[in-house]
């Protein structure tokens, strides 16, 4: 095994060289990278493809909140503790067919995502500190010995650098998305703060609850999340503090679901969201998400009928699933486009799988937004926001 430091002006290049090289080189083995500031992560490849990533920095809390956004029933209702599902007993349920294999991949991706953005910070907090960059080592290890399944082709580096080069534009290189935020002063926030974030803020700014985890309650991208806050942390209303990988009461307790409340503050009465879809569960699943939220909603599952009733509705979003009977997700939102009452309606398709080509295909005949199935409260109301509905 063989040490290289990054010279100073190419640590992120330097970083996507290494990644590159064990691509190339087809390894099964580990990517170990250390900073001067005791950090150290671990890439994992399997044929060259990189499978996972790993940090002792937050790795329980790293963990559970990818569970809590991918798929949740499984902290819920029973069904375990976050520490019953670990990798490698999902693992091998996907590999018997037992658990569904695009939530695990998703699950995957979101911690390699995590781990590659903490190591792009603290490694230029590293260098910026102690003038050194990162060491490299590189282990093979043989595939008969390797306990890590290859999911798909992840593009999680890619889009890493376009974050974290998104966060250092922002000027946020010195906040860490570990920390947790704490109000030091209520009145202050609650004068300057608008409502929304103030009532998600006064429940959950305990210094329990890190940047990360906030941002994932409130349903926002984090650096979208954390410029919200940043004028309340320069005012020291609020603070940042550093707080232990422990999945705390406070942190893991359900919650009142902060989102559907706050949509329910906000959502017009009369506003209507639609569902075209042919399935009696999904609908349902829909309904029952669509309307907690404070909207009226229609399920549309005719598909001789979808013009007709979408003139009739006049809905504010369509829901639109991609494989139905008769005419197909594509079809029909290019025939929807040509209306002109609904040229400037949301249209978001709704799939068992998200591949490029899909959402592509989705985006050419005139679809706003794409969600994978099964359907899930979270990322319908995430949509919404998106959208700007809520």
């Amino acid at each position: 095994m063989r040490a290289e430091i990054a010279t100073p002006n190419v640590l992120i290049s330097e970083l996507d060289k290494k990644i590159q090289l064990v691509k190339q080189k087809q390894l099964t083995g580990i990517l170990a990278i250390r900073s001067d500031i005791i950090h150290q992560w671990r890439l994992y490849f399997l044929a060259g493809q990189l499978v996972w990533a790993n940090t002792h920095t937050h790795a329980k809390r790293r963990w559970y909140r990818q569970l809590l956004q991918h798929y949740p029933d499984l902290l819920k209702n029973g069904a375990g503790r976050c520490s019953d599902w670990t990798y490698n007993r999902l693992a091998r349920l996907v590999i018997r067919k037992e658990f569904d294999r695009q939530i695990f991949s998703d699950i995957v991706a979101g911690c390699i995502s995590e781990v590659l953005f903490d190591l792009q910070q603290q490694g230029t907090l590293s260098l910026q500190q102690v003038e050194r960059g990162l060491t490299y080592r590189i282990k093979a290890q043989k595939a008969s010995d390797f306990s890590y399944i290859n999911l798909q082709s992840f593009r999680v580096w890619g889009q890493s650098k376009r974050e974290w080069q998104g966060w250092e534009q922002s000027r946020l290189t010195p906040l860490c998305p570990n920390d947790a935020l704490v109000i030091k002063d209520l009145s202050s926030l609650e004068d300057l703060a608008y409502p929304k974030l103030f009532k998600l803020l006064s429940k959950l700014a305990d210094g329990n609850h890190t940047l990360r985890d906030l941002a994932l309650k409130a349903n926002q991208p984090l650096k979208t999340f954390v410029l919200s806050v940043l004028p309340h942390i320069r005012s020291q209303a609020l603070q940042l503090k550093p707080v232990e990988d422990k999945l705390t009461k406070s942190v893991i307790a359900p919650q009142t679901n902060i989102v559907v409340d706050l949509a329910q503050a906000t959502a017009p009465k009369d506003a209507r969201i639609v569902y075209v879809d042919n399935s009696l569960a999904d609908s349902h699943k829909m309904a029952t998400i669509i309307e907690a939220a404070g909207y009226r909603y229609t399920n549309i599952s005719d598909p001789l009928e979808i013009l007709k009733q979408l003139l009739k509705l006049k809905p504010k979003v369509i829901f639109l699933r991609l494989t139905m009977p008769v005419v197909n997700g594509y079809e029909l939102c290019a025939q929807i486009r040509r209306m002109a009452d609904f040229k400037e309606t949301p249209i978001v398709m709704v799939g068992s799988e998200s591949s490029i080509p899909e959402r592509m295909r989705a985006k050419m005949v005139g679809a706003s937004e794409f969600v994978n199935k099964p359907i899930r409260p979270k990322s319908i109301l995430r949509t919404l926001i998106t959208l700007g509905v809520i």
